[in-house]
């Protein structure tokens, strides 16, 4: 048969998918592929953020915990009657016979006037290559208790003062502990003699040569403790009127349950004034302590949650509860902003290897496949070498010199790719502006999604200026034909 009679085949049919059309299912194939390793090192991440929580938490809990206090409160007990049902019996009368016995009262009773103020100092502890905020405190209360919330005519009245303090091993010195017009201290003894409602602290028994301080109208008291913790210290409005002070060099608190109605913060640090009534509270001027529970008075100590980018410390109280507490660490870390950088890698990513696939058609080189690779894979190094760099030299020097080990040598390389050293300060100037869009996102809480979102509109507008003309893809498919 002649060859001339045989039907010809059309360019156009001869080809089933232009080359263009599959370079940009490479680039989507490779950009989901590079989601393997950005979640590896998301894990990474994610497990040394974990140890750097249990360190820091382990170190606080060595020097001392989360402080609460409790103070002062006064508990009494006496003896009482009452009716014990599973002793009655019944008579021959069939009439049931009641059993009087005697059973123990205890109450705790909270102060007319409390006024607290609270001195820290912080320093920083070091295991390895993590560092642990923790504090020294000393805190000074004052103020009276009222005569009238005592009990009239009980015979065998026990009393004594009891300080609550979430961790009794850090307590350093008990400097001053009287009560009334007293010129000695109290005998500071273990254990509060208020369980359960309070749990931990110290007390001073009130002996018989206390007797008279019940006469007045008004019983003083004046304790100065020194103690350590970390991470945060609070303090229950025990008294109808509240005043609290805290001052520490921390120039960065968190402050939490009933906010302050002054503060100062500055490069001294910060201080702090609450005026607190007590119409806030959920527990009365006198407590049951055997049947009335209240969630403000108990605490576990620290609970650690598993990481993540929001995670923080806290403890079993809610912030919303009629408590004063004021937190000293950072809630933000390295491995926090770090971890939410890896949100953004594959958005980065994605949009770094568009901007690569428009310079092969601008400058009509043709790009390798490989040479995409090597461009994906170094831009999830980045992240990488910032958590690495970020454990010893601090977030912001780690992220700048991380940044700069991704943007030039990806820019040399795209100047080698295209022949042409406009593509390659074009390359520069784009990683180094999303890198830079990047870390404002880090700082920024508020406008991130808006910053984010405003970045994929102007890399999007540059793409469309680019491929504006349709012939540079048709001279792209020419020439990988």
């Amino acid at each position: 048969m002649d060859n001339n009679l045989q039907p010809q085949i059309p360019p156009y049919a001869r080809r089933t998918v232009s080359p263009v059309m599959k370079k940009i299912v490479f680039l989507f194939v490779l950009t989901i592929l590079l989601l393997i390793p950005l979640a590896l090192i998301g894990n990474l991440i994610n497990d040394r953020g974990k140890l750097y929580k249990q360190t820091i938490t382990n170190i606080g809990n060595e020097w001392g915990k989360s402080q609460k206090i409790i103070a002062p409160v006064i508990t009494i007990s006496y003896k009482d009657t009452g009716i014990n049902n599973k002793d009655s019996a019944s008579n021959v009368s069939n009439t049931k016979a009641v059993a009087v016995v005697p059973v123990e009262r205890r109450f705790a009773i909270l102060p007319e006037e409390l006024n607290a103020t609270i001195e820290m100092k912080d320093e920083v502890r070091q295991r390895g290559i993590y560092n642990a905020t923790v504090y020294n405190a000393n805190v000074k209360l004052k103020g009276y208790f009222s005569a009238k919330d005592f009990p009239e005519d009980k015979e065998d009245v026990q009393g004594c003062v009891s300080i609550g303090l979430t961790d009794t091993k850090a307590l350093i010195k008990i400097n001053k502990f009287k009560i009334g017009d007293m010129e000695q201290d109290l005998e500071a003894m273990s254990g509060t003699m208020a369980a359960p409602l309070i749990t931990n602290g110290i007390s001073g028994q009130l002996g018989p040569e206390h007797n008279s301080i019940m006469d007045k109208e008004k019983i003083p008291f004046e304790i100065d403790i020194d103690f350590r913790g970390s991470r945060d210290i609070s303090i229950l409005p025990l008294g109808k009127k509240n005043h609290f002070e805290i001052k520490s060099n921390w120039k960065s608190p968190s402050f939490s349950g009933v906010l302050p109605t002054e503060r100062t913060i500055d490069e001294n640090g910060f201080s702090a004034v609450w005026e607190v009534s007590n119409l806030i509270r959920n527990y009365p001027q006198i407590i049951d302590i055997n049947n009335d529970q209240f969630s403000d008075f108990y605490q576990d100590g620290v609970v650690y949650s598993e990481y993540d980018d929001e995670t923080t410390y806290s403890d079993n109280n809610d912030d919303g509860s009629a408590i004063v507490k004021v937190a000293l660490f950072d809630s933000v870390t390295s491995y926090t902003q770090i971890y939410r950088a890896c949100y953004y890698g594959i958005l980065f990513i994605g949009m770094s290897l568009v901007v690569v696939f428009i310079f092969e058609i601008v400058s009509k080189k043709v790009a390798h496949y490989v040479q995409y690779g090597v461009v994906g894979f170094s831009l999830v190094i980045f992240y990488l070498l910032l958590l690495s760099l970020s454990e010893h030299i601090g977030f912001e020097w780690s992220y700048l010199i991380s940044s700069l080990a991704i943007v030039i040598p990806n820019s040399l390389y795209i100047t080698s790719m295209t022949s042409s050293k406009k593509f390659g300060i074009g390359m520069f100037i784009f990683l180094s502006g999303i890198y830079a869009i990047l870390f404002s996102i880090l700082r920024m809480e508020q406008y991130a999604l808006l910053t984010g979102s405003l970045l994929i509109l102007a890399v999007l507008y540059a793409v469309m200026y680019l491929t504006k003309k349709a012939d540079i893809f048709q001279s792209l498919e020419n020439r990988s034909e």
